[in-house]
């Protein structure tokens, strides 16, 4: 059996089903500035104790020095082969020579190469870029032949090889890239996209991986790589129960409550208490000894908690028991498969029990900045949906609907409403020139629920709901009447 080693990269590790395939060849591709170096460096300074080698042909060794000092990512043991340009007397010399080098084709390169492998004995190489040899070779046919008779020499020796080759040149494309293609075991694409870099395997000789596009991000610490969510491949048994709001009429809304390991969706027109009725369920949460995570997209925290103080609710006391907490997601800052990493963190790590997620809306702008397709959008937050109901999570989704008063009523936004188990609707509506708002539940997969509407109320002490508006009809319009025999009936109201 083939052994597995580690990329230096904990989610480039995960991608790959644990790590690469040992003495083989992997090509790197990108384009200037997607993170080839990086990740080489991430490859040759895991492990300190082994002997590693850089061979480089277009930067030269003091350059990747001082990068690898400055990114934290050094070893004892790494070597280094500098083929890069000499100085500019040296090239104007060598210009006079008898017989020019480009004529000598690759043989001198690849004794260098061997040469160094001689001296250091590495068990991890990089050759960057290799295909910068095509220009030296006298055809393409000569080029991939003597490239494979390099790489297949250096595996003999007990080595995995990493190889960089640029990207984005027609020489690239129709030549060199095309060629190396096939004689490596395994491709790494970087990709440059408008906002933010993805990182992509599409080639795994021997072993299964993790396709699709990934996030990643270059840091001061190297490359941090955030693996695309897999819901099948996360689940965990839990005891399936209602879960209580711990406000009767609520509850009775909903028969009972929600249920744990479900998407419940709250929805309804700005500033009708949509956050506010999803804060009371993680308040629920607290008094359990659960603990739960709020990823707020459109406010600050700070504001958020100040309206929760508004209303008595005891924000601060969970928070500093640790049954509480709430993340700023900023715009252009988290893209969606570092957001599913982090949620996987509270959740695997330290036992989160409900996520709120306020608001989808805000979640679509906010990822939509990263140069993530609409489509593509939904499909990520459908995963991560799925994952927190395999791992017994409790979601609670706030969704914005852009009208108040309309004919037609549009309960959530079509894209997501089919993620909810359970549906929560906040209306506003008019009554004798004021402004009332109502709840009601339009959707329970999980069991019955009150067919009903009540009246909404935020007060100081928080949550108050009425007693069910049983003579009003047009509530969900926003403009309810009363039928001629209940005139002078005002109950509810």
């Amino acid at each position: 059996m083939v052994e597995r080693i580690s990329t230096g990269i904990a989610g480039l590790d995960e991608i790959t089903d644990g790590g690469l395939l040992s003495q083989r060849t992997y090509m790197v591709s990108g384009g200037p500035g997607s993170g080839k170096t990086t990740l080489c460096l991430h490859f040759l300074t895991q492990n300190p104790d082994e002997d590693t080698l850089y061979v480089t042909f277009d930067k030269n060794g003091q350059t990747i020095r001082w990068l690898s000092e400055s990114l934290g990512l050094t070893s004892p043991r790494l070597h280094f082969e500098d083929m890069s340009p000499g100085d500019l007397s040296e090239e104007i010399r060598s210009a006079f020579d008898v017989v020019p080098s480009s004529e000598l084709g690759l043989s001198p390169i690849l004794e260098s190469i061997c040469d160094a492998v001689e001296r250091h004995r590495p068990t991890r190489i990089v050759i960057e870029p290799l295909s910068t040899l095509l220009y030296l070779a006298p055809d393409s046919y000569q080029f991939r032949r003597q490239c494979q008779s390099l790489l297949n020499f250096l595996t003999d020796t007990g080595a995995t090889v990493l190889f960089t080759s640029e990207s984005g040149s027609a020489t690239f494309s129709e030549n060199a890239g095309g060629d190396l293609q096939f004689i490596c075991d395994g491709i790494v694409e970087l990709k440059n996209m408008r906002e933010g870099r993805s990182i992509h395997m599409t080639k795994f000789r021997g072993s299964g991986y993790s396709d699709g596009a990934h996030f990643m991000r270059l840091t001061s610490r190297g490359m941090e790589v955030f693996p695309r969510l897999i819901p099948e491949d996360h689940s965990r048994e839990f005891h399936r129960e209602t879960v209580s709001s711990e406000i009767k009429e609520v509850d009775d809304l909903l028969g009972g409550g929600i249920e744990r390991g479900t998407v419940t969706i709250v929805a309804g027109p700005t500033g009708v208490g949509k956050t506010t009725l999803g804060m009371q369920f993680l308040r629920s949460a607290a008094r359990r000894g659960e603990r739960s995570v709020v990823y707020t997209f459109e406010e600050h925290s700070q504001t958020m908690l100040s309206r929760c103080r508004q209303i008595n609710m005891p924000v601060d006391e969970m928070i500093e028991s640790g049954a509480l907490q709430i993340t700023s997601i900023e715009p252009m800052r988290y893209s969606p498969d570092e957001l599913a990493l982090s949620v996987r963190h509270e959740v695997e790590q330290r036992g989160v029990k409900t996520v709120m997620l306020d608001s989808s809306s805000g979640y679509q702008i906010s990822v939509s900045k990263l140069s993530v397709a609409g489509e593509e959008i939904i499909e990520r937050l459908h995963a991560l949906c799925r994952y927190l109901v395999g791992m017994g999570v409790t979601v609670i989704i706030v969704n914005e609907t852009p009208m108040i008063a309309t004919d037609n009523v549009q309960p959530t936004d079509p894209s997501i409403s089919y993620l909810g188990d359970t549906l929560i609707l906040l209306r506003y509506l008019e009554v004798r020139g004021e402004v009332r708002k109502t709840i009601g539940v339009l959707k329970k997969r999980t069991g019955d629920y009150e067919k009903s509407l009540r009246e909404l109320e935020i007060t100081g002490e928080g949550i108050r709901v009425g007693k069910p508006l049983r003579h009003l009809r047009g509530i969900l319009r926003g403009l309810p009447w009363y039928p001629f025999e209940h005139q002078d009936d005002v109950a509810g109201t």
